[in-house]
């Protein structure tokens, strides 16, 4: 139960029966989750709204301004001081969120429930219901807090360059003995890995990569391009896994070194990898040993598997994401670090959304580069923490 410990009171009704009827109805980690984020919003009301339950009590409902003053007391993370402003993850956010519309349809019904004009307390009704649609509106959507909660942490340098190697292919008297795979597809697969590394596309999107003098222009500036893919076609329909693109196109540059592996692949490998399939030969550029048909994303994870099969310490570090992350992450560094020590904030901000949307596939105005790059963000954040508390 919740107890004014300042005072050493008895618990507020509202927050002592809505207390007692999450024990009675809901599992013992909800009502606990629930009551502690009612804690969070009597922080609140003690800081910034001290009349709160004064005005409850007259049928005075929150105002809307309020309401955006307590969703972003909400996000602050009391784990650590107020001061550094580090925010909770937009599921715990969302969680506490809903704990407090219905603790306010809880509170605010108490009283509602008393008055004997119908038409007033019908329409003090809606005003409560309009004012924790507001509050929901603040909730973080379903795809953010996916991608938060399904976030990883970059590769250190030390994995890229162990995986670097471990993919390289044997060519004339260099011999790889840590290959894990046979020689007919070591290049197929290091092609596969560096173009992760490289250009930090999802897995989909490396799948989609046609050979058709449009998608790779490997030239004195090679890049490639990612487009979306028109899913009513009679090559995508063929495509087992359902690859699709889920960003906005763009074309990526590479480093020459892949650029010419990836031409060995195509003119020794490529041609042999592929096999007639309804009369056609796929026009996708990752052809399956299996059946020479498209490549799939589930063919890329058994490549990406057999790497920890040679070194076991890299299974919880190796899968596409990790890439993309990684990616992110070091196009953030490579910003911060053109613009170390210029006064241009401005001007540094508009460059690292511009970059990172670019890269990504996302809307100028995206919230996604930021979600993304949180691993980087966070490790920024600890080490500024372990600074303050040596310091």
């Amino acid at each position: 139960m919740l107890i004014n410990v300042r005072e050493s009171e008895l618990p507020e009704p509202s927050a002592a029966l809505w207390g007692w009827n999450l024990w009675l109805t809901n599992r013992f980690n909800t009502a606990k989750g629930r009551l502690q984020d009612l804690c969070i919003f009597y922080e609140y009301v003690d800081r910034h709204y001290p009349r709160f339950f004064e005005d409850a009590a007259e049928c005075k409902i929150i105002k809307r301004r309020q309401v955006n003053d307590l969703a972003t007391f909400l996000l602050l993370n009391f784990y650590h001081d107020i001061e550094d402003g580090i925010q909770v993850s937009p599921s715990t956010f969302n969680r506490r969120v809903d704990s407090i519309k219905l603790f306010l349809q809880y509170h605010y019904s108490r009283y509602i429930e008393k008055i004997s004009d119908i038409e007033r307390a019908d329409a003090l009704s809606r005003e409560v219901a309009r004012i924790n649609a507001h509050l929901g509106k603040r909730k973080y959507s379903s795809a953010e807090v996916e991608n938060q909660t399904q976030s990883a942490e970059p590769l250190t340098e030390e994995q890229v360059n162990l995986i670097r190697d471990i993919v390289r292919p044997s060519e004339g008297d260099f011999i790889n003995d840590v290959n894990p795979f046979r020689p007919s597809l070591q290049r197929r697969n290091a092609c596969l890995v560096m173009l992760l590394c490289e250009l930090g596309c999802r897995a989909s999107e490396l799948m989609l990569i046609r050979h058709n003098g449009e998608d790779l222009k490997l030239t004195t500036n090679p890049t490639v391009v990612i487009k979306t893919q028109r899913t009513n076609d009679s090559e995508h329909r063929g495509r087992r896994d359902g690859a699709s693109h889920k960003t906005l196109g763009r074309e990526l540059p590479i480093s020459q070194g892949l650029a010419d592996l990836l031409m060995d692949y195509i003119e020794k490998d490529r041609p042999k990898l592929r096999k007639s399939f309804n009369g056609k030969l796929t026009p996708y550029l990752f052809v399956s040993e299996k059946d020479g048909g498209p490549m799939t994303t589930d063919g890329l994870n058994y490549v990406l598997d057999s790497l920890y099969r040679k070194l076991p310490s890299l299974k919880d570090a190796v899968h596409p994401h990790q890439f993309r992350v990684t990616r992110g992450g070091e196009l953030r560094d490579s910003i911060d670090n053109e613009y170390e020590g210029s006064n241009s904030p401005m001007k540094k901000a508009g460059d690292m959304q511009d970059t990172l949307t670019t890269w990504g596939g996302w809307s100028s105005t995206s919230s996604m580069p930021k979600r993304y790059t949180n691993a980087l963000l966070q490790k920024r954040i600890r080490e500024y923490l372990a600074k303050k508390e040596t310091a």
